[in-house]
């Protein structure tokens, strides 16, 4: 679930429930330090 959180971000996928972008303050926060470091590791391999 951390990539799939971390996909919307990065995609800047439109969050339905808050007619913005995805943001990590969106993410559940049993998933968000997942999704932080999924966001992370694809910032290292893009890099």
């Amino acid at each position: 679930m951390g990539e799939f959180y971390g996909r919307k971000i990065r995609s800047g996928e439109i969050n339905p429930k808050t007619g913005k972008a995805w943001a990590l303050e969106d993410v559940p926060a049993y998933w968000r330090e997942k999704s932080e470091k999924w966001l992370r590791d694809e910032v290292e391999q893009d890099g």
